[in-house]
């Protein structure tokens, strides 16, 4: 068995990446793009702008990256490098519920509806899901469903079952999003991100690029994401998947612990499990050049 694949035991994340400079923390490398569905309605999506981040070969396959509960695309700018990889979506989770859809259902639509809409199955490289947190789970619900042909799904930071989400917030999650003022809750947030672990070691200004949000959430879209997220369990769905999956998980990550990243690499048939030392909730922020690396090489591995 290849090292890394399939494994019990972590592996070991790769040194730096030979890859383009980070980009800084600055919009003018994003464009929003809006796509209209063929049922009605738009979706968003964030997509490099400017050279040296714009894709420009033919064949690389769409990377399409789900952002967790309560953050958007922005995050993902650090893996604006893999543009020469990849042609980058960072794409934005909609408010709006989809009817005869329940629980993470009603996000993976969305996604198979942006995916198929801008007919990135048609790619010549066709297209690679991936997200973190809540859009790691929404991105394997979208995988286990099958509704759309994936080539490959990269799970950074998450989880397929919901007994690793801790006990208070599996409690009391879905009254605390139908209670708490939105305002208190983006205060919450950031607080979080800018002065706990749990995120990572992060500076004033990267705290607040990691929860700003260029679309506005609802109430509606909490309580809905937060009932979806404490009820989930994935895991033997997964356990069907056969497709390419690479899972990053961070040692002293404190919101999803690294056991849920090593259920879901030891679940899914041939999935690479690649750990990251010191890394907490937001490692594709802070670690970004293992994270990079990791992906692109997972990229050109794709059959």
């Amino acid at each position: 068995m290849e090292s890394g694949v399939g494994l019990k035991q972590p592996s070991e994340c790769p040194g730096p990446p030979a890859l383009p400079p980070v980009p800084a923390l600055d919009q003018r490398h994003l464009r929003l793009s809006r796509t209209v569905l063929p049922g009605g309605g738009e979706l968003e999506a964030l997509v490099p702008a400017a050279l040296p981040y714009l894709c420009t070969s033919a064949s690389a396959p769409a990377l399409v990256l789900l952002p967790g509960l309560g953050m958007d695309g922005l995050g993902f700018v650090r893996q604006l490098p893999l543009g020469a990889v990849a042609e980058l979506h960072l794409f934005q989770m909609p408010n709006e519920a989809v009817a005869g859809e329940r629980g993470l259902g009603e996000f993976a639509r969305h996604v198979e509806d942006y995916i198929a809409a801008c007919g990135l199955e048609q790619r010549a490289g066709g297209v690679v899901l991936g997200g973190c947190s809540m859009g790691g789970a929404v991105g394997l619900a979208v995988a286990i469903r099958a509704r759309v042909k994936l080539r490959g799904l990269i799970l950074m930071g998450t989880f397929g079952d919901c007994v690793h989400v801790p006990w208070p917030l599996r409690l009391l999650g879905p009254t605390l999003a139908r209670c708490i003022p939105l305002k208190l809750s983006r205060a919450a947030a950031r607080h979080a991100v800018a002065y706990t672990r749990y995120f990572g070691k992060l500076h004033s200004g990267e705290a607040d690029w990691l929860v700003s949000t260029k679309l506005a959430r609802t109430r509606g879209y909490y309580c809905h994401a937060a009932q979806a997220l404490t009820t989930q369990n994935q895991i033997s769905c997964a356990r069907q998947l056969k497709l390419p999956t690479l899972v990053l998980h961070g040692t002293i990550d404190h919101v999803l612990p690294h056991r849920a990243g090593a259920e879901l690499a030891e679940c899914i048939p041939g999935a690479r499990l690649v750990t990251l030392p010191e890394a907490g909730h937001a490692l594709f922020f802070t670690h970004h050049e293992a994270v990079n690396t990791a992906i692109a090489e997972f990229l050109r591995q794709l059959p």
